[in-house]
């Protein structure tokens, strides 16, 4: 009887988590202009700095000790598209061509970087505070461009 209990919450607490996770990116999904937070924790749960049940405010300081961002900021700070691309850009740590290199640390070059591979459209705007739809969009062609991620339609 002890190990049907054990097994029951054992399922209960597994499923907290997810259910934790699905939660955030739903909430991200009905946002209209994403937070830095809500980047952040993208990034960090990716590289697993932090669990999926973690604050936006420890994604950003997990993110600001491991050097990704210059400094802590208010997690419901509006970020733009290039704010974006360079967060992205270390999540997947992308070489990029001679300027990406150089100014590693200058958003502005990891947008152009994005964009010359194919993963943001020529008219995208760098100052753009894009949706969480969009987000969503761009870390999915980010995880297929640089990640493990393989789209398949069978």
């Amino acid at each position: 009887m002890k190990k049907v209990y054990t097994l029951f919450f054992v399922l209960f607490i597994c499923f907290s988590l997810h259910a934790q996770s699905s939660k955030v990116i739903t909430e991200i999904l009905d946002t209209t202009q994403v937070s830095l937070g809500q980047v952040c924790y993208l990034s960090a749960v990716q590289q697993g700095l932090v669990q999926e049940d973690a604050s936006y405010t420890q994604c950003i300081n997990a993110l600001y000790q491991k050097g990704q961002i210059p400094v802590p900021s208010y997690e419901a700070s509006l970020v733009p598209l290039a704010n974006i691309t360079f967060i992205f850009a270390q999540l997947w740590d992308i070489q990029g061509g001679l300027f990406y290199r150089i100014f590693h640390g200058a958003p502005r070059y990891a947008y152009k970087q994005l964009k010359a591979d194919g993963v943001l459209p020529e008219n995208s705007d760098p100052g753009k505070i894009i949706s969480g739809q969009e987000l969503m969009n761009l870390y999915t062609s980010c995880s297929i461009k640089y990640g493990n991620m393989e789209l398949s339609i069978d």
